[in-house]
């Protein structure tokens, strides 16, 4: 049985404007596979994609497919295809390909990673990506500084604006459209209310989406409108965070300003007075453990925390997460409140405990699972165990041949090294299902999951709030409630197909 080989092939966005082609990769690297005699189980393209990291859609199907067993060779023209970054390039190699006898081949110079001279080679090319990309960046960020420094537009689109020439123009009608969210948060609108009315106008993001509150406030500050740019607010913010803030660079821009100096500065006395006088709901300190899982009744979406002062103090909700960021065109708030519907929540998980019928599905379910793939390992090592005994019965032919001298002693070396190969390929997967079988065989019983969710309860009552919503998430995927947004509707566990209706119907779910 012959090598499987992965052909992965990238180009940047930029590479692709200056010609670069993910067909003649792919074909040069589909002559070498022939050549080689490594048969290809898929092509693997990543068109646009910047080589910086890993974060990439088809880099990580080979991934996949490589930890799946379907891929033993990944065949790239290139280290730089792969990745720029020699640290995740040898982290692969020594972490992934070497402990499971699996190789990277840089056919440009055709050197695998399995062999001392290859794995040197493949490093050294990987540092001279790595300087590359430093280089690259380097260059950028020197030429974006300069251009900003003088008042150009560095690219990237914005709402107000069309980039001609990668010049700022007016877009009128989006333009009136900015001047308006200034002008209402000018006399004290705050960012919902803003994002509300335009949708209910029906307007939307330059990318034809819903206002949202983050939206609108990233407007509000954007110096652009006022004629000004800004430069390096941030320096390396994808790897540094909040340690890469910088002093911002404020410049004239060579762009027609959108709104006056006036309305500018008076928005941002609004945004500071605002800031001073807002009580976050950071100062609650208990955690609603329900927010994300407990579904909106309405629209689907989730819920965050939502409070408002009573006469004895706060009352905490759960609020509809698309209304919180979107306004009444996108749902309404449909308040559930926290002292009703979490003690129903509680309450369905214990009835859930003590519930035999509710278990025993549960057990049921997992044992089911677990033999259809039980039966499937099973499947697979009879099939690789009859083709092993063929190769064998190959094996004591070609010896039985040479002994008797019908065939000469380069031809049988030749032979049977290629059949050794095969067989030891066999059963290194044969190997690799058993073991998968072998931790497949744990032995699951009533006991064992009666066991775990009664211990789940005593660890929930004595969990700070932090760790309640994290023992909350392990256990319930979703938590649906009736219209009236008092009762549950239903309940859904990772664990279980089967949803759970309210403690007075938990019987009713088992079939």
């Amino acid at each position: 049985m012959g090598k499987t080989a992965g052909i992965y092939i990238r180009v940047s966005t930029e590479e692709q404007k200056n010609g670069y082609s993910l067909d003649a990769q792919e074909k040069t690297l589909r002559e070498y596979a022939k050549n080689k005699g490594y048969d290809v189980f898929d092509v693997y393209k990543d068109g646009g994609y910047s080589g910086k990291d890993f974060n990439r859609p088809e880099v990580q199907r080979l991934f996949k497919d490589l930890s799946a067993d379907k891929v033993d060779v990944i065949l790239v023209w290139k280290v730089d295809r792969l990745s720029r970054n020699n640290g995740d390039v040898m982290s692969l190699i020594d972490n992934e390909l070497k402990p499971n006898d699996k190789n990277l081949i840089i056919t440009s110079i055709d050197m695998e990673s399995s062999t001392t001279i290859g794995h040197m080679f493949i490093s050294l090319l990987g540092t001279f990506a790595s300087y590359e990309r430093a280089t690259i960046i380097d260059r950028v960020n020197s030429g974006m500084r300069q251009r900003a420094e003088q008042g150009y537009w560095n690219g990237g689109i914005i709402l107000g604006y069309d980039s001609v020439d990668k010049n700022l123009v007016i877009n009128q009608e989006e333009g009136e459209l900015v001047k308006e969210i200034f002008e209402l948060r000018s006399i004290g609108k705050g960012y919902k209310v803003i994002a509300n009315i335009l949708n209910g106008k029906g307007h939307k993001t330059k990318k034809g989406k819903d206002f949202s509150i983050a939206g609108i406030k990233a407007i509000l500050h954007n110096h652009v409108y006022r004629g000004k740019l800004v430069w390096r607010k941030h320096a390396e913010w994808s790897t540094k965070r909040r340690k890469g803030k910088t002093e911002p660079i404020i410049v004239q821009g060579h762009h027609e300003p959108i709104i006056t100096e006036e309305l500018w500065n008076k928005v941002q006395s609004v945004n500071e007075a605002q800031k001073k006088s807002f009580t976050t709901n950071r100062n609650f300190n208990g955690n609603l453990f329900l927010t994300g899982i407990l579904k909106c009744p309405k629209c689907g979406a989730g819920t965050v925390l939502s409070k408002s002062k009573g006469s004895k103090g706060y009352l905490y909700y759960y609020m509809c997460q698309a209304f919180h960021t979107k306004g009444k065109s996108a749902c309404r708030s449909n308040l559930i409140k926290k002292e009703v519907i979490e003690p129903k929540v509680l309450g369905t998980i214990k009835q859930m405990i003590n519930n035999k019928l509710f278990v025993e599905s549960v057990v049921k379910e997992i044992k089911d699972k677990n033999n259809d793939e039980n039966s499937l390992y099973s499947k697979e090592i009879k099939i690789f165990k009859r083709q092993l005994q063929k190769l064998f019965d190959k094996r004591s032919k070609l010896d039985e041949d040479y002994f008797n001298d019908n065939i000469e002693a380069s031809t049988y070396n030749r032979l049977i090294e290629g059949l050794q190969s095969k067989i030891h390929e066999l059963e290194q997967s044969i190997r690799t299902l058993e073991s998968k079988l072998e931790s497949q065989g744990v032995e699951l019983d009533e006991d064992m999951i009666i066991y775990v969710l009664r211990n789940f309860e005593q660890l929930f009552e004595k969990a700070d709030d932090k760790d309640k919503k994290l023992l909350i998430r392990s256990l319930i995927k979703e938590i649906h409630v009736k219209e009236n947004r008092k009762e549950i509707e239903k309940i859904t566990f990772w664990f279980s197909s089967v949803d759970v209706l309210p403690p007075n119907k938990v019987r009713r779910t088992v079939p």
